[in-house]
């Protein structure tokens, strides 16, 4: 699947859907699925809900890389980062995932980026009603969790920006590979990166390539581990 167009098609024909009910799906109109598909245009603002409504992964469709369905995309598109981004090899092929316990939804605040900078002095404070939204998720952020909407180009393709993500404030671990976001303490300045480590140097990454990566000083604080994202309701 070495083309945007073979890769669409491909994720199409997975889902069963044909043209127009993708296109449908995806809130665009049927010629531009048909012209993703032969290659006659590279639009890619379209790729997230198309992967969404294929329940394929986003990665995979917009580079090629990973597998086509990862383990951690759920039934309504939505990922669960608590499991590596990285996609499962041909070492897990014989591994049997153990199924975990169900667990209610429960909603969490969508709060603002300004907001999550000094969420740790003030949730406490921060009850149903302070927040515009609320958002649903079974995922367990923990009791001060909450959400955030993605801003900028940093994170694509894999987060786009509108998206929502799901933040765990407190008693997370460190792990390379895995999201988080940072504050860094001389602006003020509240991020999200991927934490990578390497040879004992800690770093934070964008996925974008355009973007710096930050090392990680006395200046940075991880105030919490995004283990959740979903993209945002299409009208």
């Amino acid at each position: 699947m070495d083309t945007l167009a073979h890769r669409i098609k491909a994720a199409r024909k997975y889902a069963t859907l044909t043209q127009k009910q993708l296109a449908d799906a995806a809130k665009v109109e049927q010629p531009l699925i048909s012209q993703l598909e032969t290659g006659k245009t590279l639009k890619t603002a379209y790729l997230a809900h198309i992967a969404k409504a294929c329940r394929v992964s986003a990665l995979w469709l917009a580079t090629g890389e990973g597998v086509m369905v990862p383990s951690h995309i759920k039934g309504d598109g939505s990922m669960n980062l608590q499991k590596p981004w990285d996609d499962l090899n041909e070492s897990h092929a014989n591994v049997v995932e153990i199924q975990q316990p169900h667990r209610l939804a429960k909603e969490y605040p969508l709060i603002s980026w300004v907001a999550a900078g000094s969420w740790q002095e003030s949730c406490d404070n921060f009850a149903p009603g302070s927040a515009d939204e609320w958002l649903l998720s079974t995922e367990n952020a923990g009791p001060h969790g909450y959400w955030l909407e993605v801003k900028g180009n940093s994170m694509l393709p894999t987060f786009t920006p509108g998206m929502r993500i799901l933040v765990r404030p407190e008693g997370f671990d460190l792990v390379s590979g895995k999201y988080y976001i940072a504050k860094l303490l001389d602006t003020g300045e509240t991020t999200f990166k991927q934490f990578v480590r390497d040879a004992g140097v800690e770093l934070l990454q964008p996925l974008n390539q355009a973007f710096p990566i930050i090392p990680i000083t006395d200046n940075v604080r991880l105030i919490g581990q995004v283990i959740e994202a979903k993209l945002p309701p299409i009208f």
